[in-house]
């Protein structure tokens, strides 16, 4: 039986703790503007707004699609799932992320009217990918192609689009930025996929780790944080008046506790753990990001 839905099960069902993805390359993108011309305040804002929306979105069409397809099972290792555990009912979900698709869509208008006809084809694609990265007939998720899409949009795309709409030009420091931004994105999806992937061979679902293994899924994770952490350095050389932003890959020592961690785990629930690590690994290292670039 469906339970009475609430606020607090919106919350869950939004997955907050994944939102780092969509805000970090929105404000690293953001303080890059902030010193090459200025933040513009309503495009800044509408671009983090659409982010989030698109982010809780994709979240909300990933529990829809996946319960639907059955790829949520009662033995899931994972945070709970609304649509399958019956908190939410299936068509309520598939409303809400409707709703956040229409919502980001109509603030993308406006990015449109400040950028331009490039945001265009880059907001319809984000929008695209948000449905078809667990929906319709071929589900990126599905078929082990949903990294590189969750490397540019939470990343290059997300960063160097916000720099863009505020400043009217296209930063090449913002898109290394945003390749760290893209590279967390790829950490977080890989240490899912690795925590899950015994499950997904059992529904087919064909992940990167499900097709090539536990040591496929740990390198993956390993080289994804590392990078992510070490990006900063090339701006060093690209942008040497931002030097001090260097100082942001010293959050590679934890990355390396997280690797660890990951690669000597014994049960899939001791992922979680690194999960959230991942995600509070990219809150201090935009934090730190943005208050080294603007020193």
């Amino acid at each position: 039986m469906i339970k009475t839905t609430g606020i607090g099960l919106w919350i869950q069902a939004a997955r907050p703790w994944t939102l780092g993805v969509a805000v970090s390359p929105i404000l690293m993108g953001t303080i890059i503007a902030h010193t090459d011309g200025g933040i513009r305040w309503p495009a800044a804002i509408a671009a983090l707004l659409g982010g989030i929306l698109i982010q809780i979105g994709t979240n909300l069409a990933n529990d829809y699609f996946d319960f639907k397809k059955g790829a949520d099972t009662a033995t899931r290792t994972g945070p709970q799932r609304v649509t399958q555990a019956g908190l939410i009912a299936p068509e309520t979900v598939r409303n809400g992320f409707i709703l956040c698709f229409s919502l980001a869509f109509l603030i993308g208008i406006y990015l449109v009217y400040v950028g331009g006809w490039p945001i265009v084809m880059i907001g319809l694609a984000a929008l695209l990918l948000g449905v078809i990265y667990t929906g319709g007939p071929f589900p990126l998720a599905y078929h082990g192609l949903a990294e590189l899409p969750a490397f540019l949009f939470f990343g290059p795309i997300a960063s160097a689009t916000t720099t863009y709409v505020q400043i009217d030009t296209w930063s090449s420091a913002s898109i290394i930025a945003g390749a760290s931004a893209g590279f967390f994105s790829m950490a977080l999806l890989s240490i899912n996929n690795l925590r899950d992937y015994q499950e997904d061979r059992q529904v087919g679902k064909q992940t990167l780790v499900a097709l090539f293994g536990r040591d496929f899924g740990v390198y993956e994770y390993g080289l994804s944080i590392i990078a992510a952490t070490l990006a900063p350095l090339t701006l060093i050389f690209l942008a040497p008046e931002h030097a001090l932003v260097g100082l942001t890959s010293i959050t590679v020592f934890m990355a390396f506790y997280a690797v660890r961690i990951t690669a000597t785990y014994q049960q899939p629930q001791e992922l979680l753990a690194v999960l959230k690590m991942t995600a509070k690994l990219q809150a201090l290292f935009t934090m730190v990001f943005s208050i080294t670039w603007v020193i």
